[in-house]
C-alpha cells in the first residue's frame, strides 16, 4: 500500500514538474477560485510552483552537466542567500526575522529558478537540435 502511494506521489510530482509554468497557471486558477484574492493567489502559486521548479531545474542541470549535484547546488545557493540576507537584516535591525528572510529567499528563488528553467530549456533544445543526427 505504501509503495503504491509513494509511486503515485512520485508520478504526480514528475508530471507537474515537467511543465512548471503550466502547473503555475493551474494552481493559480484553482486557488483564485477559492480565495478571489489575486495578490494572495499569486504568492501561494509561486510558493507551490517553486517546489516543482526545484526538481525540474536540478534534473535539467544534472542532465546537461552529467552530474548528480544539481539539487544540492541549488540548496547551497539558497542557504548562502539566506545567510547573506539574514546577516544584512541583523546589521540593519539588530535581530533577524527568520520567517521573513525565508519567505524572501523562497520568492527570490522562484524568480531565479524560473529564469534558470527557461535558460536550461533553451540550451537543451539547442543541444538536441544541433547534435541530432
Amino acid at each position: 500500500m505504501m509503495n503504491m502511494l509513494a509511486g503515485f506521489l512520485s508520478t504526480l510530482y514528475a508530471a507537474l514538474a515537467v511543465a512548471p509554468f503550466v502547473t503555475f497557471a493551474a494552481i493559480w486558477f484553482l486557488i483564485w477560485f477559492m480565495l478571489k484574492d489575486k495578490k494572495m493567489t499569486t504568492r501561494l502559486a509561486m510558493d507551490i510552483t517553486n517546489f516543482f521548479l526545484l526538481g525540474s531545474v536540478s534534473l535539467m542541470w544534472n542532465r546537461l552537466f552529467h552530474t548528480q549535484f544539481g539539487f544540492w547546488l541549488i540548496v547551497l545557493v539558497l542557504l548562502i542567500t539566506f545567510g547573506m540576507i539574514g546577516g544584512y537584516q541583523t546589521r540593519t535591525k539588530g535581530k533577524p526575522d527568520l520567517i521573513r528572510v525565508g519567505r524572501v529567499v523562497w520568492r527570490f528563488s522562484f524568480l531565479g529558478l524560473s529564469a534558470l528553467y527557461i535558460l536550461l530549456f533553451i540550451v537543451h533544445i539547442g543541444k538536441n537540435f544541433l547534435f541530432a543526427t
